[in-house]
């Protein structure tokens, strides 16, 4: 068996949150058989049914709601706030998935035979996993485990190593709702135990959220047995302020995108491009609102940039600024870890470089944390072009008072997720979330009614609903 899991406060990691025991691949198997045995059972509820229970756990999770959240901050760092808000997200997608498990139907139409109806209908796959990542420890979770459910899979997931203990409360809220424990199954530990559960040749589909080296070499694995893969993966975002913007209106934007939660989303900001007459103004107080926002534990009042995960990704994001001002890029704010009692953490003072371009890590690849990358463009083709020369396309922002213009980029955006005059985060549970190229390694979308799709298959009807007349061929 591996080592037990040890979880340490983000905020300071002299202290042990929680302990977990992993699983070894045996266990992943025999929980993966149970689940598969299970299946027939629980796709055979009547959707409407499983939909109730759906919809009562996602009331039983928001009686949870500041236990749950302050596990959340405990574990993984996030602020309070935006923990409460990632707790109400789930209940959002638990009862917006209650409805789709209602809805699930296909079309209807006559047959081309006469009296015959012609009708499709979506069944669940049968046994899924998932894997799902640290940073956002309970919503995740719900986006892939609602639709996966509703549809009628028996469902094994395995949560980060990281932050673990929100699925865990998840699982036993949704088992508490109704949802047979058979059918809904949670496995710990690390890298091992998901090659484990990709493998079990009862898998029909697997779900997976992280980065892009592992969810490839997964749908390479999966693939090859046939197996369905949903891969949402790295993220490069750009943030293109044009002339026409209020410079005051798109440095907010730029700051919460680029440094809430610590950097530490797959949609975050990491790319600010800025049309040559508002470069210096942008970036002169974009730097300055970098310096002055408020590091600190998730829990404390007027904290505004919490810690990353661990020790290792503040390592790893300065290893990748530090190549970039070896090629030249200039640092405007942050770099530096905090000294004083946030040494104890894994802190790291929000970044700006300017002078970047390719060939340094921060514009092209994903690095995870408060850093953010910004270049001139001197008109919008210019713009458009830097933000697409990237690998990632998943999402994309532009802030610009010509509508003419918002439209020109969004029909050129290379990104599966375009906002105008919005930061590059953020989605709502009824539409569809997930990038293009290679953000995306499959192309199934998560969340809104695509997200049933993936869990589902397709089967056509054909219903002769008349005797044939004496003599008369049945072709």
């Amino acid at each position: 068996m591996s080592a037990t899991i040890v979880c340490r406060n983000p905020a300071d990691a002299r202290e042990v949150v929680a302990t977990y025991e992993p699983a070894d691949a045996q266990e992943v198997a025999a929980v993966c058989a149970r689940a598969h045995a299970a299946q027939s059972y629980w796709g055979g509820l009547p959707g409407p049914r499983r939909g109730e229970l759906l919809h009562r756990a996602a009331e039983l999770l928001r009686r949870r709601d500041r236990q749950l959240a302050r596990r959340i901050v405990a574990e993984e760092g996030k602020l309070l706030a935006d923990a409460d808000a990632e707790v109400s997200r789930a209940a959002a997608v638990l009862r917006f998935h209650a409805g789709e498990a209602e809805r699930l139907g296909g079309e209807l139409a006559d047959g081309a035979q006469a009296q015959t109806l012609a009708f499709t209908r979506r069944r669940a796959l049968g046994l899924v996993g998932l894997i799902t990542p640290w940073n956002f420890p309970i919503a995740i979770p719900a986006w892939k485990l609602a639709p996966a459910l509703a549809a009628g899979n028996a469902v094994v997931i395995k949560p980060s190593s990281a932050a673990p203990g929100a699925v865990l409360e998840l699982v036993d809220v949704l088992h508490e709702a109704g949802v047979p424990q058979e059918a809904l199954q949670v496995v710990l530990g690390g890298a091992e135990v998901g090659l484990a559960l990709a493998a079990d040749p009862h898998l029909r589909a697997l779900s997976f959220t992280g980065s892009t080296a592992v969810g490839e070499q997964l749908a390479r694995r999966v693939g090859a047995r046939g197996v369905r893969f949903q891969g949402e993966l790295g993220g490069n975002n750009p943030l293109v302020v044009l002339a026409d913007a209020d410079p005051a209106y798109a440095v907010g934007l730029a700051s919460e995108g680029a440094f809430a939660a610590a950097g530490q989303k797959c949609t975050a900001t990491r790319r600010l491009i800025v049309e040559r007459p508002l470069y210096e103004a942008v970036l002169e107080a974009f730097a300055k609102r970098a310096r002055e926002l408020v590091l600190g534990a998730g829990g404390v009042d007027g904290v505004e940039v919490p810690p990353l995960i661990d020790a290792a990704a503040v390592e790893a994001v300065l290893d990748a600024v530090a190549q970039a001002q070896s090629l030249g890029a200039e640092l405007r704010s942050g770099g530096v870890r905090p000294d004083g009692e946030l040494r104890h953490g894994s802190f790291l003072a929000p970044t700006v470089l300017a002078g970047v371009g390719p060939g340094m890590r921060v514009i092209d690849e994903e690095v995870f944390g408060p850093v953010c990358a910004v270049q001139s463009a001197s008109d919008l083709e210019e713009a458009i072009a830097l933000a697409n020369a990237v690998p990632y396309g998943l999402s994309a922002a532009i802030c610009t008072n010509d509508l003419r213009r918002a439209f020109q980029f969004v029909r050129c955006s290379d990104a599966g997720m375009v906002h105008v005059n919005r930061s590059t985060p953020g989605g709502d549970p009824h539409m569809p979330f997930g990038g293009l190229k290679a953000s995306s390694a499959s192309g199934w979308r998560e969340q809104g009614t695509e997200a049933v799709r993936f869990f589902t298959e397709q089967q056509t009807v054909y219903l002769h609903h008349g005797a044939p007349a004496a003599g008369e061929s049945p072709l």
